[in-house]
């Protein structure tokens, strides 16, 4: 999918806000978490299955997908999600956090034109909340292989969540970052240290964060467009 200048995915935007939620929710404490508690406590967001929708005036037609979709009702936004058997926990996690990410983004949902750019941004969002680069890379870096069948384990996420981030890895060009934005990074992994260790323990207490070889993956980064 191509895109113009103004309208290429918010890459970095979203990474920013995906780690505020990540830092400043007391229900993320590791991985994997309960979605469905961080929109209700961040911005008092309730998930309601599919077939409660008509307890808010929305009838099955109104969902459009099969999975999850954010509603907004009497000036607060509900995200609904497919319960039945069919579907897996795991993909339900997925799916709300995606619905999240059309929230954060302030998504105009309606806007037909952009929603190919949108579900990029929600899914990078729903990845990068779920299994965050910045946890990732430290795996990485402390000798682990990165594939989906790892992602799957570590995070407990579905084939399919873990295939999306790892096609979302490395999609933020880190050669600028600012002192800030490196000490957001440090703060991520600091966090979830223990999650860290718990799958490769390290000699060291806390490392840094270490931004990626920018000439090798410019190219890649430029291939999304």
């Amino acid at each position: 999918m191509t895109f113009s200048d103004e309208e290429k995915p918010r890459f970095k935007k979203i990474i920013e806000e995906a780690n505020c939620i990540l830092l400043s929710t007391e229900s993320i404490q590791s991985f994997p978490f309960s979605v469905k508690k961080v929109v209700k406590e961040k911005f008092d967001i309730v998930c309601r299955s599919f077939e409660k929708g008509a307890m808010y005036g929305f009838s099955a037609l109104d969902f459009g997908s099969k999975d999850a979709i954010l509603q907004k009702w009497n000036d607060r936004y509900i995200i609904f999600y497919n319960e039945s058997n069919q579907v897996t926990k795991k993909r339900k996690m997925f799916s709300v956090g995606h619905e999240f990410g059309h929230f954060i983004m302030k998504h105009e949902l309606d806007d037909k034109e952009k929603y190919g750019l949108y579900e990029i941004e929600a899914n990078f969002f729903a990845a990068q909340l779920l299994m965050p680069e910045q946890v990732i890379n430290e795996l990485r870096r402390r000798g682990l292989e990165i594939n989906k069948s790892n992602l799957q384990k570590w995070f407990g996420v579905s084939g399919e969540a873990a295939q999306k981030r790892i096609d979302t890895l490395r999609k933020v060009d880190y050669s600028n970052c600012t002192d800030y934005e490196k000490e957001m990074n440090n703060y991520i992994v600091k966090k979830f240290a223990s999650f860290i260790d718990s799958i490769a323990p390290s000699p060291n207490l806390f490392t840094t964060f270490d931004p990626y070889e920018e000439e090798e993956l410019q190219k890649e980064r430029d291939s999304w467009y």
